[in-house]
């Protein structure tokens, strides 16, 4: 069984740091009992799709070149069976990571339907109609989405088909689904009760709710649970490999991977970059602060969550979070309209960042989920848009029509004309989704305004649907657009 390159980079914390020793007193670990809690108010969907959910392709990253099976050989974990081997789990993660649990984690063994009913519960709550059909209609409006897809349709549909456990915050429980034991369990246990472990000490959830008109940051803060989550799996999984039924590994190597291949990236990539990218980012801030602050991997993971990246530019990028005289905030951006006219409305506002913006600009590529190496190398960003600087987009609405607006700040002027390079070749294909939107034929395009002199680092994007050109070009001449220093609020 081979080990990849996401695992492989994470040696150095493997092989160097010290099995750290604890002492446990009359707040040991007990087994868990079950019990929930009422739910309690959570932010966005965002939290239930990177957040808390593991893990058939992340399994892949883990254990090599087999990724995890159902296991029908074998037989299903009762609840008290689940709540002990869970309990040893979290003495385990505590071992590897230094720290311990403040107070027990409820266990529940769940299955497909448990899992979809609660993730359309979340997703109604969090969201809410309105601002997913927003979400749904700015990922169409930049061409990331086919215009007559369901978006979350699919978005469910692969979670389905890759989730073996989920983590919910609000209530503090860890959910098995039923269809994984033995191994492969006690893996996505290491895994989620990491992410338990980091609500109980840092608030998951709280940090969220403050991240809310900020998807650039919600992502970047996913990154560093996912990643924690990530690197306490991938020790686990070195240290008790030979536990492991390499016959219950094989088998699925293509668990829910034609969900994924046929899913467009802004379904997978994000998610899969919030692990990967993430275990990379905190990888890297061990290895520079080790040597400038005396960090271990504990204390690293301690900042990261005190002080989370801003951007995924700084989770893409680590060095432009942990090195000081590299460090690189995001420029804050503002968009405001003095007036709307009647009827219309602002439907959803927030930052992109690097990672989504690079799903603009990517060529189309080919992927085998079934394959780790493929995975392992994945890139995440690209060249016309790693002079990311900042950006605001606000998407307007009034009865069937739409406006978007996107304005982004580079670093440089040939950072900007990077970007707009990349966008103009894909134009014709984008005008073509546009008036497929445009079910009633009223008017449909994009605009992409800059760099032009005195804004040569600035790049505008427009794009709308069921309005005339004329009504377009008056909401955009409303526009007023404030831009601020980096990392100014």
């Amino acid at each position: 069984m081979q080990i990849c390159a996401p695992l492989r980079s994470f040696g150095a914390w493997l092989a160097k740091s010290p099995q750290p020793r604890l002492v446990r007193g009359s707040s040991a670990p007990q087994a868990f009992t079950g019990r929930s809690s009422p739910s309690s108010p959570r932010p966005l969907m965002k939290s239930l799709l990177y957040t808390s959910l593991t893990f058939s392709i992340i399994s892949t990253l883990a254990c090599g070149d087999a990724a995890l099976a159902s296991q029908d050989g074998e037989e299903r974990w009762t609840q008290p069976e689940l709540e002990a081997v869970t309990a040893e789990i979290q003495a385990q993660v505590e071992a590897i990571r230094g720290e311990e649990f403040v107070r027990p984690v409820a266990v529940k063994i769940t299955d497909a339907e448990g899992f979809l009913g609660y993730a359309l519960a979340r997703m109604d709550e969090m969201a809410g109609k309105a601002k997913l059909a927003a979400q749904e209609d700015t990922a169409k409006m930049l061409g990331l989405v086919p215009p007559t897809m369901d978006l979350w349709g699919v978005t469910l549909e692969v979670l389905e088909g890759q989730v073996g456990g989920f983590y919910d915050p609000g209530t503090e429980t860890f959910f098995l689904m039923d269809s994984f034991t033995g191994g492969i369990a006690k893996i996505i246990l290491s895994h989620e009760l990491t992410h338990a472990l980091d609500d109980q000490l840092y608030d998951i959830d709280g940090t969220l709710e403050g991240l809310l008109e900020n998807d650039d940051a919600t992502a970047a803060y996913q990154a560093v649970v996912e990643g924690s989550g990530t690197a306490i799996m991938s020790r686990w999984t070195m240290e008790h490999i030979s536990e492991l039924d390499p016959m219950a590994l094989v088998e699925a190597a293509s668990m829910g991977t034609d969900s994924l291949a046929a899913a467009p990236p802004i379904v997978w990539k994000p998610m899969l970059a919030a692990y990967v990218s993430g275990q990379q980012f905190l990888d890297r801030g061990y290895r520079v602060m080790k040597k400038s602050a005396g960090l271990d991997f504990t204390g690293v993971t301690k900042r990261a969550f005190e002080s989370p990246p801003l951007s995924t530019e700084q989770v893409l990028h680590p060095d432009k979070y942990w090195m000081s005289d590299k460090r690189d905030d995001p420029i804050e951006v503002s968009i405001e309209w003095d007036t709307l006219p009647a009827g219309w409305k602002r439907l959803d506002e927030t930052t992109l960042g690097e990672l989504t913006l690079a799903l603009m600009t990517q060529e189309d590529e080919k992927v085998d989920f079934s394959n780790p190496m493929s995975l392992a190398f994945m890139k995440y960003t690209n060249k016309a848009v790693e002079g990311w600087g900042g950006d605001r987009l606000v998407l307007l609405g009034s009865e069937k029509a739409r406006l978007l607006h996107l304005f982004t700040v580079w670093d440089t002027p040939k950072d900007a004309k990077e970007f707009a390079g990349a966008l103009s070749e894909r134009l014709a294909a984008w005008r073509g989704d546009l008036a497929t939107l445009d079910a009633e034929g009223l008017g449909a395009g994009v605009s992409i305004g800059g760099p032009e002199q005195g804004a040569e680092t600035i790049v505008t994007i427009s794009a709308w649907y069921g309005l005339p050109e004329a009504d377009y070009k008056a909401l955009t001449a409303s526009l007023r657009v404030e831009v601020g220093s980096a990392g100014e609020k």
